[in-house]
């Protein structure tokens, strides 16, 4: 995966393969609203060139809909933005997180129809708590820039508006929530030298309670069904490796995992984590892509080389879903980040079920149940 999120290639978009349809539309020329379980694709696209997307599956017909915001939003100018970051649904409204605007966008849920967009310097990722959605923010850094806090940006999901911001480490990353406490993963990825803080905010009074110092560059940050926070380390690319590490928030305990990661997801029992085993060796065609399944309560650990399973085909694995009960898995395929990336539908086994052409660099998912 890349070095930061921000930094990642490009692809212009493209039609589908495999099971795809036009765009559906309603009487209105927009998206026809969802009647059964969706999968939303947030597509990256290139830094600077507008060009981030929306896909989506359709579980009802098993249709594949492409850049699917902007058939649903004609008019608005300069459609979804530039660099997508992260997607998210929250009481009927579904949240994308656009990096390169500096903005997130709000749209209905089941018809992608606008609905209103909040700025935000530099926003990253997203999560929810009360009334209230929390954006980690770089706040306008920048590599070659002076050293500055990130931020955790507060939304009012009711009237739509920002409702204050509060600062934390550098180039604060992933977010997420647990008993009624926000957590940060801050990266520093633009500083001399990586943070290494979990950022610990109460979510009533929007207040810093504490850091806990976990491990250099922490990016991404999944919760379990037990409410044990599993934290992702990119490590520094050259000489530290990346790995897992959890987080207690009862004991305040914080254990390693010596396992390559460049993304993942929680289902709420079990943790996929995609990783390459030589994540040093720059040279094309050099991964060695490996899936790692963790089940959180027995704490057995399944272990598969990707190119040696039925998701052989993969090239550049950069971001996985996993329905409720695990039957069913997404994979994207960045590719060589500037053409046209896929998704990959797989079963429990990783059998190849379907395969999609994204738009460019498909790396985060959001599931719409109906």
């Amino acid at each position: 995966m890349e070095m930061k999120k921000i930094l990642t290639g490009t692809m212009a978009f493209a039609a589908v393969l495999g099971g795809c349809t036009d765009i559906e539309r309603d009487k209105t020329g927009g998206i026809v609203p969802a009647t059964d379980d969706r999968l939303y694709i947030l597509n990256e696209g290139q830094m600077g060139l507008n060009n981030a997307t929306i896909d989506f599956y359709d579980f009802s017909d098993g249709s594949y809909t492409s850049d699917a915001f902007t058939a649903a939003n004609p008019d608005v100018a300069f459609e979804l933005g530039d660099t997508g970051n992260d997607i998210a649904i929250h009481d009927g409204k579904l949240w994308a997180v656009i990096n390169g605007s500096g903005l997130v966008e709000i749209m209905d849920a089941a018809t992608l129809k606008h609905i209103k967009y909040i700025k935000i310097p530099t926003p990253r990722d997203i999560a929810f708590c009360g009334d209230y959605a929390y954006v980690t923010s770089w706040s306008g850094a920048y590599y070659g820039g002076e050293n500055r806090l990130g931020a955790v940006y507060r939304i009012d999901i009711n009237s739509l508006s920002e409702a204050g911001s509060i600062d934390v480490g550098y180039q604060p990353e992933g977010i997420a929530v647990a008993e009624g406490k926000i957590y940060v993963a801050n990266s520093g990825g633009v500083t001399d030298g990586y943070d290494n803080r979990l950022s610990i905010i109460d979510a009533d009074s929007f207040t810093l309670e504490r850091n806990v110092e976990i491990a250099a560059n922490i990016c991404d940050i999944a919760v379990d069904g037990r409410g044990m926070l599993w934290i992702s380390s990119p490590g520094d690319y050259m000489s530290v490796h990346s790995g897992i590490y959890t987080f207690n928030p009862t004991t305040g305990k914080v254990a390693g995992k010596d396992i390559r990661v460049s993304s993942m997801y929680s289902n709420g029992s079990l943790i996929y984590i995609l990783g390459n085993e030589n994540e040093w060796d720059y040279t094309p065609g050099s991964g060695m892509f490996v899936l790692t399944v963790i089940d959180q309560e027995g704490g057995t650990v399944a272990r598969t080389i990707l190119d040696q399973s039925g998701a052989a085909e993969i090239e550049v694995p950069y971001g996985i879903w996993a329905s409720a009960d695990g039957e069913t898995i997404f994979i994207s395929d960045s590719g060589d980040y500037i053409n046209p990336g896929t998704v990959y539908m797989l079963d429990s086994s990783l059998n190849l079920v379907r395969t999609f052409s994204a738009g460019v660099i498909p790396g985060h998912f959001a599931f719409l149940p109906v």
